[in-house]
C-alpha cells in the first residue's frame, strides 16, 4: 500500500500570462507580467517565467519591474478570459479523470480510484491530462503534477518541479522527502505561522516532523495539527479540512475600487448597487436567504468606513436595494476610493418562514430574473436603476470561488 498514490494535484504554470500567450502569439517571446491598469504605480498580478528569471513576481510595483526586467510586457488583466480558460482545463482533466475538487482557479485535486492507484498507471494518467491540456486548452497551458498518498502531500508534489513537472510522492518515501523543503512550503503555513513555529524552536521541515501529535496540536493551536501530524505522514484523510471548507457559505460579498470618473458621493451608489446584485444572484443561487448586510466604503485618506444592518430573512434584490441606498446616505462618503457590499447571517431557502409584512412575491421574481439571464444572456432583465451602471465593476477573480460562464 505504501507505493500506491491516492491523489493528483494539477498546478497550472503562471496562469494568467499563460493564458495571455496562449491568446496572443505576439506576448509569447517576451517577459510578460499581467497588471490591474497600465501605470507604473500600480502592481504586478501575475508574471510569466521569463519574468520570474528576471525577480518580477506577484506584487512587483510596474515601475520597479521594468528596472528588473528590460523589454517586459504588460497586459491589462482581462478576468473574462482566464474564467473561460479555466472552464476549458477542467473539461480537458475531466476527460482523462473525475475532478475531485476545484482548489483555486488554477489548481484542481483529482483522487484516484481501483488501478489509478498503481504508481506506473498514475504517471501515465498525469502525462495523459498533460496532452489533454495541450491538445484541448493549448500549448501554452501546462501544468505541474503532483502524485501522493493524500492531497496535501500531491500539492506539495505539484510544486516541486516547475514548470510542466511531474513529481510523486510515496508513503514509504516519508518523512525523509519532505526534509528538503522550507516551512512556507507546507500548504497553510504562511509567514505568520512559520514565524509561530520558529518561535517554538522549530526552525526546519525536519525538525517540524520530529514532534509527535500533542506537540502538532499545540503548534497549530488543536485539531488542525493533528490533522497535519497525520497528513504529513501520508495518511489519507477522506475530505482534507485544508481542501474543504463547509459547504454552507457564512457570507457573500463583492469590493470594486472605482477608477477616479466614479470616485464621488452618485456614482459610488451605483457601483454599490450594481455589486449588490451580483451577490444577491449567488444568494439565490446557493439557497440561501440573508438576514443581514454591510457596506465598506474605503476613502483616498486609506480611512475605512461601514454601515450593517439586520433584517428579516430575504432574496428579494429591490428590498435590499432600498436598504443599501438608505446606508449609504448615512455614511454620505465625498471621496470614496473602495466599496464592498457583502450579504450575511444565512438561513436555508427550505427554513424560511413565510412572513406576513413582506412581499414574498418578490423572492419568486427575481429567481425567475435569474433564470432568465442565465439562458438569454447577463443583464437580459435588470433594474432600471441599475442602467447607467450595467458595465460598472466587471467580474474579477476569487480565487476560492470561481465565477461561472454565465457570470461573464
Amino acid at each position: 500500500m505504501s507505493h500506491q498514490a491516492h491523489w493528483l494535484y494539477l498546478d497550472l504554470n503562471s496562469f494568467f500570462s499563460s493564458c495571455e500567450q496562449q491568446e496572443n502569439p505576439e506576448l509569447r517571446h517576451s517577459p510578460l507580467a499581467i497588471v490591474p491598469m497600465l501605470a507604473d504605480s500600480t502592481f504586478c498580478i501575475a508574471a510569466s517565467y521569463s519574468a520570474k528569471a528576471f525577480g518580477v513576481k506577484t506584487g512587483v510595483r510596474v515601475g520597479d519591474a521594468k528596472k528588473m526586467c528590460p523589454g517586459i510586457k504588460f497586459m491589462v488583466a482581462r478576468h473574462d478570459v482566464y474564467v473561460r480558460y479555466h472552464h476549458r482545463v477542467i473539461e480537458a482533466v475531466e476527460s482523462c479523470v473525475p475532478v475531485h475538487s476545484v482548489c483555486s482557479i488554477d489548481e484542481v485535486a483529482c483522487e484516484l480510484t481501483g488501478s489509478q492507484k498503481d504508481l506506473t498507471k498514475a504517471r501515465a494518467l498525469a502525462l495523459k491530462i498533460k496532452l489533454a491540456l495541450r491538445e484541448q486548452v493549448g500549448a501554452y497551458m501546462t501544468a505541474s503534477i503532483g502524485i501522493g498518498p493524500n492531497a496535501l502531500l500531491a500539492k506539495m508534489a505539484s510544486d516541486m518541479q516547475k514548470p510542466d513537472g511531474l513529481t510523486v510522492i510515496t508513503a514509504s518515501e516519508l518523512p525523509q522527502r519532505l526534509h528538503e523543503l522550507k516551512l512556507q512550503d507546507i500548504p497553510g503555513v504562511g509567514r505568520k505561522m512559520e514565524v509561530r513555529i520558529q518561535a517554538q524552536g522549530v526552525h526546519s521541515v525536519e525538525a517540524l516532523l520530529k514532534l509527535n501529535e500533542s506537540q502538532m496540536r499545540g503548534l497549530w493551536g488543536g485539531i488542525l495539527g493533528a490533522r497535519m501530524y497525520r497528513l504529513l505522514r501520508g495518511e489519507d484523510l477522506s475530505t482534507p479540512a485544508y481542501f474543504h471548507g463547509s459547504n454552507t457559505p457564512q457570507s457573500i460579498g463583492h469590493e470594486h475600487v472605482l477608477p477616479p470618473v466614479q470616485r464621488n458621493l452618485n456614482d459610488s451608489l451605483g457601483v454599490a448597487q450594481r455589486l449588490l446584485v451580483k451577490v444577491a444572484v449567488r444568494l439565490r443561487q446557493a439557497r440561501m436567504m440573508a438576514r443581514s448586510m454591510k457596506l465598506l466604503i474605503k476613502t483616498l485618506d486609506g480611512l475605512n468606513h461601514e454601515r450593517r444592518i439586520s433584517f428579516d430573512e430575504t432574496q428579494d434584490t429591490s428590498f435590499l436595494m432600498r436598504e443599501l441606498k438608505k446606508i449609504h446616505s448615512e455614511l454620505a462618503i465625498k471621496k470614496p476610493l473602495k466599496i464592498g457590499v457583502t450579504l450575511g447571517n444565512f438561513i436555508p431557502e427550505n427554513e424560511h418562514q413565510l412572513s406576513l409584512f413582506n412581499d414574498e412575491k418578490k423572492n419568486k421574481i427575481f429567481q425567475v430574473v435569474d433564470s432568465l439571464n442565465s439562458k438569454y444572456g447577463r443583464d437580459t432583465v435588470y433594474l432600471g436603476a441599475q442602467h447607467d451602471f450595467r458595465t460598472s465593476a466587471p467580474t474579477r477573480i476569487a480565487f476560492s470561488r470561481i465565477p461561472g460562464l454565465d457570470e461573464v
